[in-house]
């Protein structure tokens, strides 16, 4: 069997894995909405807690800490000048230095709210 329609971009931008086709009885074939390729694990979500301190953030501060992870996913798909050179232009614009930390939020929350945004997604994030 082959892709399905659902598993283009695997693994950053395809859809939820399809359940039917784990199970060996996908009849949607390659019109399958869901992925049908192989996914190592679940992909991570924000929790209440991770969603409240986003909410919290001022939006300079919020871009900071989600755009270096946004960067590497998204070199990871598409690695081109073009691409590098938006994303350049998107932190410039906000006034980010790639990397830069936040500052008003306990350093344990922040790494946990970094490892979560790690795990998640390009599609997710």
């Amino acid at each position: 069997p082959g892709c399905s329609r659902g598993s283009v971009g695997h693994p950053e931008l395809c859809s939820r894995p399809c359940l039917y086709f784990a199970m060996g009885s996908c009849e949607n074939g390659t019109s399958c909405e869901y992925c049908h390729m192989a996914h190592s694990k679940r992909p991570g979500h924000l929790d209440k807690r991770h969603r409240e301190m986003l909410r919290s953030m001022p939006p300079l501060e919020w871009a900071a800490l989600v755009l270096p992870i946004l960067q590497r996913k998204v070199e990871a798909v598409d690695d081109s000048l073009v691409t590098r050179a938006m994303l350049g232009d998107i932190a410039e614009h906000c006034g980010i230095p790639i990397g830069s930390e936040s500052s008003c939020m306990p350093q344990r929350s922040q790494r946990m709210l970094i490892l979560t945004l790690r795990s998640m997604s390009l599609t997710s994030l």
